[in-house]
């Protein structure tokens, strides 16, 4: 009893570590660097520091961060390190005071109100739901971490494990597993840290009413991309979804009409057996030719995850470009390797109303998504969000992963050497496309697909055709003229703003995370690992036979935009409206 106890009280407290670490990077990031909020002489103020701190920032190399808030409230922790992109380890509790009051210890509640309160108070915006979120967010680490407990597992072991052991979400947004389920639901059925596989749902409807794309593919083998067609009757097809997915759709009066009437059959969870990856509705069929990316329309973290009509015929555009651009233009693509999305399908009863029938196909909207773990193979295939993320005991998971396969402890030098050819894997092809060409990647962590061999980068591949976009002086010219025009303006995007994705996806979420994990317990390393990728930017930009005023700006020293994922869920809007603020180059010059 007493051990079963300690396991829960342990997995409570990483969870609530984990929870207090994503509030601390959002605030440090969004608020306290670009408002220059974050003090870094904490003893100008007398007893600035709590007394359970103070002897540990005298004796130990940790860094006091304190935030003053602009009405009174204060902040304050102990990291690894001051980074000018606000990624660093924290090494103690999460201390705060209001102002005039005594500093306590915040737990992940406490900070959460804390935060919502000053920071609202800055943006005066405030959304009554967040709390809520952050706290479901927070139940649902401990709920993972409680169920591994003590059994011994390995993040890095496979593809599917680094899609499954994403334990604790992405590492700046302030509710990451907020999974907004219908409450008949439990989270172990569904989501993927639990490993459980689901089944399938499959509908039987009118062929009339079913919208197919395809890139090198017949309408035939798109078709059983989804769902076995064998027992479709003759005019039908059997279309699958996510079983949430399924059980909204039923819900819903118009579908019961239609059952009602025998035009579509519910033929129950008889589908493909199936695994959720860490973005909840992609679904990992072994040694199926293909991932199944369907609609889910709960939010989960930031966005509902729907599958929008124009963005499954933007998908099918992207697979063409890309096609087109590697085999045409493979020179100027900057090495790039992209994962193929050949096919999209959707249904929709013929009779009903416009709005009906758009409701309809986005319900049912899927999309067909290569299964590289075929070619590369399956052990040599890694997400990096989870390659870079945290163990059970928030620790770095990749150095274990490389001891690992290099059969001692990583070197500096070996450190180095690996970062190096990682960064330039990641930014040649995506500074090429954008460049060269007008492509507009979305190179976040879950985007990024590592093939390495025996621990080393080989290959990087970019997934996720629905969220690429493109440039509207320069790649709005691949996409052809007589497209729907709500489908052009879903893909069109000034230059300005995708430059400031790509810059923030590239330097902000994919690699300062990589150099935080790479330089754990080590953090003296860091500045040498953002020297490579400043020399890695100057070999880029030597080759681009195009101007690249942004990228001169960024390697002088200039500024990097960082998207304010807490402050678009401040002010409860959608994530396409957030907007960046700006963070000083980490090679610009050394903090005191």
């Amino acid at each position: 009893m007493s051990r079963h106890l300690s396991c829960a009280t342990g997995s409570r407290a990483i969870g609530d570590q984990a929870a207090c670490h994503a509030l601390l990077n959002c605030l440090i990031k969004e608020f306290a660097l670009p408002l220059s909020l974050l003090d870094d002489d904490w003893r100008k103020e007398p007893l600035a520091l709590p007394f359970q701190l103070y002897r540990r920032a005298q004796t130990r190399q940790a860094v006091p961060l304190m935030i003053r808030m602009p009405d009174g409230t204060r902040f304050l922790v102990l990291a690894d390190r001051q980074d000018s992109l606000g990624s660093q380890s924290y090494l103690s509790g999460v201390f705060g005071k209001r102002d005039g009051g005594r500093w306590q210890l915040l737990d992940s509640a406490l900070l959460a109100e804390y935060m919502l309160d000053s920071c609202s108070s800055v943006t005066q915006k405030r959304n009554p739901e967040l709390l809520t979120q952050i706290l479901a967010s927070r139940d649902l680490k401990r709920a993972i971490v409680a169920h591994f407990g003590d059994k011994t597992t390995q993040p890095l072991a496979d593809y599917l494990s680094s899609e499954q052991c994403l334990w604790y979400g992405h590492p700046a947004q302030v509710a990451p597993k907020a999974r907004l389920w219908p409450r008949s639901l439990r989270q172990e059925e569904f989501s993927p840290e639990f490993c459980v596989p689901l089944r399938l749902h499959l509908f039987e409807v009118p062929r009339d009413g079913l919208w197919i794309g395809t890139n090198d593919l017949s309408d035939q083998q798109a078709l059983a991309g989804f769902a076995d067609q064998t027992n479709a009757r003759p005019g039908h097809a059997n279309i699958s979804m996510h079983p949430v997915q399924a059980e909204l759709f039923l819900a819903d009066r118009r579908v019961q009409r239609l059952l009602d009437a025998r035009r579509i059959r519910d033929l129950g969870k008889t589908g493909f057996r199936a695994f959720p990856t860490a973005s909840v509705r992609t679904l990992y069929v072994e040694g199926h030719d293909y991932f199944i990316k369907g609609s889910l329309n709960i939010r989960i973290t930031n966005c509902v995850r729907k599958n929008a009509w124009y963005e499954l015929e933007s998908a099918l555009i992207i697979d063409r470009v890309m096609k087109h651009l590697t085999n045409a233009h493979a020179d100027s693509t900057g090495g790039l390797h992209t994962v193929a999305e050949p096919a999209a399908i959707g249904w929709s009863p013929f009779d009903h109303s416009a709005d009906d029938r758009i409701w309809f196909r986005e319900q049912t909207g899927a999309i067909l998504r290569r299964n590289f773990c075929l070619v590369e193979g399956g052990n040599e295939c890694l997400m990096a969000g989870t390659l870079f993320g945290r163990d059970l005991s928030l620790s770095s998971n990749i150095q274990p992963f490389l001891a690992r396969h290099l059969g001692r402890a990583p070197t500096p030098d070996d450190l180095l050497q690996w970062f190096g050819c990682y960064a330039a894997l990641l930014l040649r092809p995506v500074l090429n496309m954008f460049f060269h060409h007008g492509v507009v990647f979305e190179p976040h962590l879950q985007n990024t697909v590592l093939v390495h061999r025996n621990g080393h980068p080989f290959k990087l591949l970019l997934r996720d055709y629905e969220g690429v976009k493109l440039t509207a002086e320069h790649g709005m010219q691949w996409v052809p003229e007589e497209t729907h025009a709500r489908v052009k303006q879903s893909m069109e995007y000034p230059r300005s703003q995708g430059w400031n994705r790509i810059a923030y996806c590239l330097l902000v979420n994919n690699l300062s995370e990589a150099v935080l994990a790479l330089t754990y317990g080590q953090p003296q390393l860091a500045p040498a690992m953002w020297q490579l990728v400043r020399r890695e930017l100057q070999k880029i930009r030597s080759t681009l036979q195009l101007p690249a005023p942004e990228l001169d700006d960024l390697i002088r020293g200039g500024t990097i935009p960082c998207k304010t994922n807490f402050k678009i869920r401040l002010a409860a809007a959608a994530d396409k409206f957030a907007s960046y603020v700006q963070l000083r180059a980490p090679w610009k010059e050394q903090w005191a």
